[in-house]
């Protein structure tokens, strides 16, 4: 096969690997962890709220659902005999400020919704949005001649910042692996991977900093990956169990990588809101894919077999240059650290909303509304008193309590602006939003320093390890990456005296 046919064959199934993995990313990623995102539209108070919801409804598709306002709410009415819902519009036309029934609860509706002179609609946000012109534009149009403004928090993600930082950090790599090519020559294959890695890029910093660990480890792993499958599918030579077994041994200590790279990621999944399934689904298509670049650009000569390099000389260490080509992603990590909470699509504004309602005075006022048959008028806690039939066959009152009929929540709602309360809660409190999901900043502190512990010291032991002195080459020695004679007075026997001719290996 040709090189040509060989390098397109191969971008074909990387990107096919990378569509998949991405489609996963984009359903996995949760895209609530920024617990979605309102934009604050205030008008004035004379202005109807039918009228504005009439003009927004035009606009819905931009929208992540429809808008709260006050016409939207409702409150719960005894009706001395059964228990009605009716629209916060409708209600003060049924009873007045005065009527006991009336406990509150449809006054700090009003509050919130109506404050100094202006009238507030809270309209949800896609996630995917990362700025506010493009809505501005919108409810320009939406709003035509009527006066408003609009206050935006926490829109969503910033998508394009995770994947344009992931797509510097990869041209980054790529340079690296032009300059080290004489160095590394097999490690060009890995660039196969970037494509399918990118669906990280959907889990912010903690994403990238999973896809960097991912690639640190099949950079390490590759060629022993490699040599097994090829083994495992060959037909030839000895028995399978032999191939495995000899090439775990060759390869004992870059297979303990395996464990301390997957405590890693296991950490890094913990502390974000990375799924499991989809770790362990992007692990088995990069090697795959991997698997696949090997084998089909080691027939990139027409007319000829395929030949796939076996070491000759057993390596004791697994090489520490993975560390240089993480190093990319850990400052896209640490870039998106620094520069996502300060965009408009992670951070909470500034500003304050007063008058927020509980969910607790939702529930009392439920509970008021079911037990107000069986209340004291004037009375807001007591019931009326009860009665029980006592041992002499006569009525007592009942001095456990009176008879106070509690609301069964299950036949009620939910809190219907529980959403939106949480969410003003943060921004009062003036809490950020983690770009990596729910969890914070927390994660992506963790995900750095896990990236730090891996490059720092790998930066510093590569090209320092020696072969051990008991291995069968004790007069070969690394130096960035190639072998050198120590004692050129034992070349002749070292490879043609030497007891250890025997250790050497053919290439397949």
């Amino acid at each position: 096969m040709s090189f040509l046919r060989s390098f397109l064959l191969l971008c074909a199934v990387s990107l096919s690997a990378a569509l998949i993995l991405l489609a996963a990313g984009f359903v996995m990623g949760n895209r609530d962890g920024y617990r979605g995102g309102y934009a604050a539209l205030s008008v004035d108070v004379s202005v109807e709220d039918k009228t504005v919801l009439e003009r927004l409804e035009a606009g819905s598709g931009y929208f992540g659902g429809s808008p709260v306002s006050a016409s939207s709410q409702w409150v719960a009415l005894d009706d001395f005999g059964s228990m009605e819902t009716v629209s916060l519009d409708n209600l003060f036309s049924r009873i007045t400020t005065f009527d006991p029934r009336n406990d509150g609860y449809a006054e700090k509706l009003k509050d919130f919704f109506i404050q100094d002179g202006k009238r507030f609609i809270f309209i949800p946000l896609k996630t995917g949005y990362s700025g506010s012109s493009g809505l501005d534009k919108q409810f320009v149009s939406l709003m035509g001649g009527i006066p408003f403004s609009v206050d935006y928090y926490g829109i969503g993600k910033p998508y394009k910042l995770f994947f344009i930082t992931y797509a510097a950090a990869s041209f980054i790599l790529l340079i690296i692996c032009y300059v080290k090519k004489n160095v590394r020559a097999a490690t060009a294959g890995i660039i196969s991977l970037l494509p399918g890695f990118s669906s990280f890029a959907f889990f912010g910093a903690q994403g990238i900093a999973c896809a960097a660990m991912l690639l640190g480890l099949f950079i390490i792993l590759r060629e022993p990956l490699n040599e097994l499958l090829t083994k495992l599918v060959s037909g030839e030579g000895e028995g399978r169990a032999g191939k495995i077994k000899k090439t775990i041994e060759q390869y004992k200590l870059y297979w303990y990588s395996l464990p301390v790279f997957g405590a890693a990621v296991t950490f890094i999944v913990i502390f974000s809101e990375l799924k499991l399934f989809f770790v362990i689904s992007a692990f088995f298509a990069a090697a795959a894919v991997s698997f696949f670049s090997d084998r089909v650009l080691s027939q990139s000569v027409e007319r000829h077999r395929r030949f796939t390099p076996v070491l000759i000389v057993k390596r004791k260490f697994p090489d520490f240059d993975f560390s240089v080509y993480m190093a990319p992603f850990a400052a896209a990590v640490l870039f998106v650290m620094i520069l996502a909470p300060h965009t408009s699509a992670a951070v909470v504004s500034g500003g304050k909303f007063a008058s927020l309602i509980e969910e607790k005075d939702y529930y009392a006022h439920l509970d008021f509304q079911a037990s107000f048959s069986t209340r004291q008028l004037g009375m807001m806690e007591t019931s009326y008193p009860g009665f029980i039939i006592d041992k002499d066959g006569l009525p007592s009152p009942d001095i456990n309590g009176g008879i106070n009929s509690t609301v069964l929540i299950e036949n009620f709602p939910p809190f219907p602006l529980k959403h939106l309360m949480d969410f003003l809660s943060g921004v009062n409190s003036g809490s950020r939003i983690g770009t990596g999901g729910a969890e914070g900043e927390i994660g992506e502190y963790l995900s750095m320093l896990i990236l730090l512990i891996f490059i720092i010291p790998g930066i510093l032991l590569m090209g320092k390890l020696n072969f051990s002195p008991k291995g069968s080459f004790s007069g070969l020695k690394r130096a960035s990456g190639k072998l050198r004679w120590a004692d050129k007075n034992r070349k002749n026997t070292l490879l043609l005296k030497g007891k250890n001719l025997m250790n050497l290996r053919k290439d397949a």
